[in-house]
């Protein structure tokens, strides 16, 4: 008897869909039989069941159509594969930074699990991307911190393999990092127990192969520089003549990087510090004072001390690039990445005439001044330092109300300075005021007021992060950690974070620094800066620079102009070519004013000082008067003492100091003209004097305003 033939389970599903209204061809039968798991051969096919199939798979087509993409705009780091099947496959990927700022990101990825993948399946059962979609985002958000805990003893060892890689690559950062970059974005680490163990391991040639094309890439770097530098370098005569010797102290904020180097500076023969701030300056200059030193001070503005010092205090602008001493100061290295005050720190790197230069700074800027020395073929020792106190992020939020005595209370404007100053006096504290609009000598004596336990606690900007001292300061509370930085508002950098926190807990004073923030939402972005990765190297590794008198004339006589515009115009194209290493300092300030001091009929060397004179450009009331001034020295006048209201509101008299600091800044280059620099002494410590006196009376009259307001409510 002849066995009874199957019939192919298609033909079977083929006239269930006819019964159902649908074309045969419209529907792939052979998907349809594997979702709805029928044998090849011989299945009974329903009716019922083969519509609901239809409508699962149509709900599925639609949701990777629509849904999916929905889901990952929402969710950027989920990650969805579709099977042949329609069944969808999800994956989420975290990016761990090696380096801060984004990058070198290691890429992992793991299966949702648990409440996650039970959401996820929900969401395509209904087609909803919005279902649930907070609880998916807290389900995966935990899901990311149990991945990178799992990761983060191998994640530390990576890294510091990788600041080795980059302190043994040095001036050539750029390209291990990049080729670092373009290896790590072309794959993706599956995470599992084994991980942690291969991962070092699984990066090894990647970071051999970084080094390599770093190194290949150097002797030619090195040519273009020696090109480039070439001129630049060469005028610095006295430097290239004392074969000078570069160390690195290298560290993060109290770490004893610059106290070490300023007792080196004591213990020579002859030696300079050189300041970022004229208030750094002046404190230094006090200590080399105190240890008996025959010590001087230059800024901008003055000059303090003995006649012929053996120990000069500079602000950096100031640096004597023509005196041979023994040893040199340059305090925040790092400074040489700042568009705006940059070329100072290029000019005393390279410049400076000391048989030993000691530069202070942070680790990233150890590309630059490898750069540096290599170009100048000097030898450059690098000594690391580390935090001399630990510096640790508290849990839990600290609003204002629970502020206590020892706090700085940072933000990062003049408003909310004043702001948080008049809640807190409310509070009760006696409050300290610092910011960048405040004079030195304002800033010196309200950090004074703290030191000594007059205020017990102090409000500031980010003007707390370079230099003060500020010793009984236990702990740094971040009331915002997103500041406007001239052009845009943008998060605070990891590096910016971790310059004001380490202020916290100066050794000696305290033996722990404590970091808080106000709101809950900061504290994140605080833990990552502290505990997450180390400060990457700068892409950019030009230095900034800008023409000095010498290069102006030149230029002005090649060109038979007497037009600064036009000379600044050449010098930019001239000098910042393609592969040049150098890029210009705030050039279109400089250009801005240029347009505006043209019109005095001066010689073209005293149209630069001016353009170059440190007055607000963006205050027009400011650039209105700096204009009088140059039109008075071209008409050969005097430019008498301002006259100032000291009654004036606080805006008006930090205006005051501030043009006053810039007047006697032109005495110092036109004695002749700006005469009546004691006038202005004068009234600059006068207004300076009412800045102290309405820090301290405004915030006490709003403070008992408010109080009023508040009683006469209760009654």
């Amino acid at each position: 008897m002849a066995r009874k033939r199957l019939r192919p389970t298609i033909e079977s599903l083929a006239e269930s869909v006819a019964r159902l209204g649908l074309p045969a061809r419209s529907v792939d039968l052979e998907a349809l039989r594997t979702h709805l798991e029928l044998p090849e051969f011989g299945a009974e096919v329903e009716d019922e069941r083969v519509a609901g199939a239809l409508r699962e798979r149509a709900a599925a087509r639609a949701f990777v159509e629509t849904g999916i993409p929905a889901l990952k705009r929402a969710i950027p780091a989920l990650r969805a594969s579709v099977a042949k099947d329609g069944g969808v496959g999800w994956t989420i990927r975290v990016a761990i930074p090696l380096l801060d700022a984004g990058r070198m990101d290691l890429r992992v990825e793991a299966a949702p699990e648990g409440e996650a993948a039970e959401i996820l399946a929900e969401i395509a059962a209904r087609n909803d991307p919005t279902h649930r979609l907070d609880a998916l985002r807290a389900a995966l958000t935990g899901a990311e911190a149990e991945i990178v805990g799992a990761l983060r003893k191998p994640i530390d060892r990576l890294r510091g393999q990788i600041l080795a890689d980059l302190r043994e690559v040095g001036a050539d950062a750029a390209a291990y990092l990049e080729h670092m970059d373009r290896s790590l974005r072309s794959r993706a680490f599956r995470f599992g127990p084994r991980l942690a163990r291969s991962l070092a391991d699984a990066l090894t040639p990647v970071r051999q192969r970084a080094k390599a094309v770093a190194r290949e890439g150097s002797r030619l770097r090195r040519l273009r520089d020696q090109v480039g530098f070439g001129a630049y370098i060469e005028k610095f005569g006295a430097a290239r003549r004392l074969n000078r010797r570069i160390l690195f102290h290298m560290g993060p904020t109290n770490s004893g990087k610059t106290y070490a180097a300023l007792q080196a500076l004591t213990d020579a023969p002859t030696g300079a510090y050189l300041a970022p701030l004229r208030l750094l300056a002046l404190e230094n200059y006090e200590a080399l004072r105190e240890r008996g030193l025959r010590a001087g001070m230059v800024t901008g503005e003055e000059v303090l001390g003995e006649i012929d010092p053996t120990h000069t205090a500079r602000t950096i602008e100031t640096a004597d690039l023509t005196r041979p001493i023994d040893v040199a100061v340059i305090d925040e290295i790092q400074m040489l990445a700042d568009p705006d005050r940059g070329w100072a720190w290029t000019n005393a790197l390279f410049g400076v005439p000391a048989r030993t230069v000691i530069v202070c700074g942070s680790d990233d800027a150890l590309a630059y001044v490898r750069r540096a020395a290599e170009a100048a073929d000097e030898s450059l020792e690098v000594i690391a330092f580390e935090r001399k106190s630990p510096l640790l992020l508290q849990d839990e939020a600290v609003p204002l109300e629970t502020v206590e005595p020892g706090d700085a209370v940072v933000a990062f404007s003049r408003r909310a300075v004043h702001e948080n100053r008049e809640i807190l006096v409310t509070r009760g504290h006696r409050v300290a005021t610092i910011y960048g609009a405040l004079s030195p000598e304002v800033r010196r004596a309200e950090a004074a007021r703290f030191r000594s336990g007059e205020a017990n606690v102090l409000v500031t900007t980010d003007a707390v992060g370079m230099g003060l001292n500020l010793g009984p300061l236990k702990r740094i509370v971040f009331s915002a950690v997103r500041k406007w930085d001239g052009t845009r508002e943008r998060a605070l950098t990891n590096s910016e974070i971790r310059q004001i926190a380490g202020r916290a807990g100066r050794y000696g004073h305290q033996e722990v620094g404590y970091v808080a923030a106000t709101e809950p939402t900061a504290l994140e972005p605080i833990r990552l800066a502290l505990s997450g990765a180390p400060t990457a190297p700068a892409a950019d590794t030009r230095f900034f620079v800008r023409p000095d008198l010498t290069a102006i004339r030149s230029v002005a006589e090649e060109m038979r102009t007497n037009s600064l515009t036009e000379v600044m115009t050449h010098f930019a194209r001239a000098t910042f070519y393609a592969g040049s290493p150098f890029q210009p300092s705030a050039l279109e300030e400089i250009l801005d004013v240029a347009r505006t001091i043209d019109r005095a009929r001066l010689p073209i060397e005293e149209k630069f000082v001016f353009s170059v004179c440190p007055i607000n450009r963006r205050d027009e009331i400011a650039m209105g008067m700096l204009e009088r001034w140059s039109q008075a020295r071209a008409l050969g006048a005097s430019v008498p003492a301002l006259r100032a209201n000291m009654a004036g509101e606080l805006d008006y008299q930090e205006r005051t100091v501030k043009l006053a600091s810039a007047y006697l800044w032109l005495a110092r280059r036109f004695p002749e003209t700006f005469d009546d620099v004691e006038a202005i002494r004068q009234m600059r410590g006068r207004a300076n004097d009412a800045i102290e006196h309405h820090l301290r009376e405004t915030a006490t009259r709003k403070a008992e305003r408010r109080t009023r307001r508040v009683v006469e409510a209760r009654n």
